[in-house]
């Protein structure tokens, strides 16, 4: 089963959402991407995405030369977002998440990680519906505490909010 960023987009936001299968107890691969990512403001490097299902969560693994940081969607009992610096680490909530649609960007934590993946945004764009992603090229997400969606802006909307903030 393969989760998009807009499921936990249309739980923080009431929208509706597809069904899909039930969870299965192994690992399979989803996906393998050749790509980039990027830590904090350093340079753009080359990694690797796997999509792998594990368990009831979909792990994206990014390998980025002798270092993993990994990020899994997970929706038991809601709808969130952890991610890990390193395999042995543990699973933490993830802060926020930002997409940029025009470069195929998701960035995590303030942009601390950033990974192009046109596959995963595809379907994001592919699976929805309605006028909410219609022309949208830049979607955030805030996420509480337990990881729980808090905030979701776009466009125009996202900007306003740092700026009502104070970034």
């Amino acid at each position: 089963m393969k989760r998009s960023l807009l499921w936990w987009l249309g739980a923080g936001l009431g929208c509706a959402w597809l069904g899909w299968s039930p969870v299965r107890a192994d690992t399979a691969l989803l996906y393998s991407l050749n790509t980039t990512c990027r830590l904090g403001s350093g340079q753009p490097q080359p990694c690797q995405v796997e999509a792998v299902e594990e368990g009831d969560a979909t792990e994206y693994r990014h390998q980025l030369a002798d270092r993993t940081i990994s990020y899994r969607i997970l929706d038991v009992p809601y709808v969130r977002i952890e991610g890990r610096k390193a395999a042995a680490d543990p699973w933490s909530s993830v802060r926020n998440a930002w997409i940029n649609f025009s470069t195929n960007e998701l960035c995590f934590n303030d942009r601390a990680f950033c990974v192009v993946n046109p596959t995963f945004l595809a379907d994001v764009k592919a699976e929805a519906r309605g006028a909410a992603f219609d022309g949208r090229g830049t979607v955030g997400l805030a996420f509480g505490p337990g990881g729980r969606v808090d905030i979701a802006c776009f466009d125009n909307g996202c900007r306003r909010l740092l700026e009502a903030i104070g970034r």
